[in-house]
């Protein structure tokens, strides 16, 4: 059995390969465009208004980027999708700044509600 467990293992790799890449649920990606200025110039916006120290602006700038990041990635892997920026895009695309915008904001909501939850449970102690 060990002598023919190579060749187990490879025709086992091959049909995996295989029925993934002709599987009809592997499919090309559809291209989505995002309007990223538009939500960055908001953001930048609302965080000029606001009444932070240069390193607390500096923290929520770095914190935005990064969520921003995350959900981008996330939308592209959950909808297999590819998200190219607005000014990359001539016409034919689906735009999904809205869709994108909207769990950008939940995610930051929720970042600030575990922030204040947090806070309050140290102010407890």
């Amino acid at each position: 059995m060990a002598k023919y467990l190579p060749a187990i293992l490879g025709t086992t790799l091959i049909l995996t390969v295989g029925f993934a890449l002709f599987s009809p649920v592997t499919r090309q990606p559809s291209i989505v465009e995002y309007d990223m200025n538009e939500t960055v110039a908001r953001f930048h916006e609302s965080i000029g208004q606001s009444e932070l120290t240069d390193d607390q602006r500096a923290q929520e700038i770095a914190r935005f980027s990064q969520t921003l990041d995350d959900v981008v990635r996330e939308y592209a892997t959950n909808n297999h999708v590819v998200v190219f920026v607005s000014p990359a895009i001539v016409s034919g695309a689906v735009n999904a700044t809205q869709e994108i915008e909207q769990l950008l904001l939940q995610a930051l909501q929720a970042q600030n509600d575990a922030k204040r939850a947090q806070l309050n449970e140290t102010t407890q102690k």
